[in-house]
């Protein structure tokens, strides 16, 4: 991977195993509503699908069981180490949504999770995504608003810890709170029959829906520690808070936005 790439998406060589769990519990957490999401949308067999920033590949291997051997899935992303194998109608590519290019009018549904919030070029992106809908073709783009997530009350020092962590996550190039922006931007791309569902979903320790987020504060307190921003003892406490029987969090609020590309009358 390049040095480009590893700062992007954040994960190391020695830390692959855990952010592979991390991953795991993460798309156990989100894939019931995102197939739900897309079912409404409509998949239908036959349908070439274009899955942006597959992680695992769970939502792509999802697609190819809807879309049939007739039709195709390509499934994306700018670090593949953590995709699954997949069916014969799925094609993996690794692809630099910044920068690659895809098939110009070619896809039926175009879906992007958590990706575009990651992207600098967001805007850029979604101009391609467009380009590569064919006419009538849906857009479906998952992404965050992280400010409640952010402020929300916990107790201390875990509260403290967790604004610091989730804050930090903010940089020049990402965007956590992207997921209110779509609807105006596929608004400005002139995509019709536009639409928006939001969710907010409760965090447990040892359940997927709060794993993802205690796994990733496990593998950055040590870090805060040695850089002295956290005093050893705090991180001790904040770190068995989460832990605790009963403890629950709000998970961030995610937020899909759905469009069209205008049929050709």
């Amino acid at each position: 991977m390049s040095e480009v790439h590893r700062e992007r998406y954040g994960v190391s060589d020695d830390e692959v195993d855990i952010e592979r769990i991390r991953l795991a519990k993460l798309a156990e957490f989100l894939d019931p509503g995102t197939f739900r999401l897309l079912t409404r949308v409509g998949v239908e067999p036959g349908m070439h699908v274009l899955e942006l920033g597959a992680g695992t590949g769970s939502v792509s291997a999802w697609l190819a069981e809807q879309v049939g051997p007739g039709g195709r899935v390509m499934s994306t992303d700018i670090d593949l180490r953590f995709h699954a194998s997949m069916p014969s109608n799925v094609i993996v590519r690794q692809h630099d949504a910044s920068r690659g290019r895809l098939p110009a009018g070619h896809f039926h549904l175009v879906h992007a999770r958590a990706v575009i919030q990651h992207i600098p070029e967001r805007v850029e992106v979604l101009a391609r995504l467009n380009e590569a809908l064919r006419p009538g073709g849906a857009m479906v783009i998952e992404d965050g608003a992280m400010a409640e997530f952010v402020e929300q009350a916990l107790p201390e020092p875990l509260g403290s810890i967790h604004r610091m962590v989730a804050s930090a996550s903010t940089s020049p190039w990402r965007d956590p709170n992207a997921g209110v922006r779509v609807l105006g931007w596929m608004r400005d791309l002139g995509l019709e029959d536009l639409d928006a569902i939001g969710r907010v979903r409760i965090m447990r320790p040892h359940e997927a829906s709060g794993e993802w987020w205690f796994l990733a504060l496990e593998r950055a307190v040590p870090r805060l520690v040695e850089a002295g921003a956290v005093a050893e003892p705090d991180a001790a406490t904040a770190l068995a808070q989460m832990r605790e029987p009963g403890f629950a969090m709000l998970g961030p609020t995610s937020i899909a936005t759905i469009g069209r590309k205008p049929a050709i009358t």
